[in-house]
């Protein structure tokens, strides 16, 4: 999704705003809690940190995680 915004110097910025489809996995990597995910739009997929994901979409991770019975140490 492109979205148009405009900003105190009256400048237009363009900010692409990606949309998260869905949670594939759980990875660790370096002691760090990353996810797998799918985005909408894209037949990638990319390794997220897990508490980026838990700051934007916290609902998801969370249902996620309880319905895979998740737990990170």
């Amino acid at each position: 999704m492109l979205k148009i915004v405009g900003n105190p110097q009256n400048k237009i910025i363009k900010v692409n705003k990606f949309v998260l489809s869905k949670l594939i996995k759980p990875d660790i990597h370096d002691d760090e809690e990353y996810y797998e995910v799918q985005w909408k739009g894209y037949r990638e997929t990319t390794l997220e940190p897990r508490d980026i994901l838990l700051k934007n979409v916290p609902k998801m991770v969370n249902q996620f995680e309880k319905k895979n019975d998740i737990k990170f140490i």
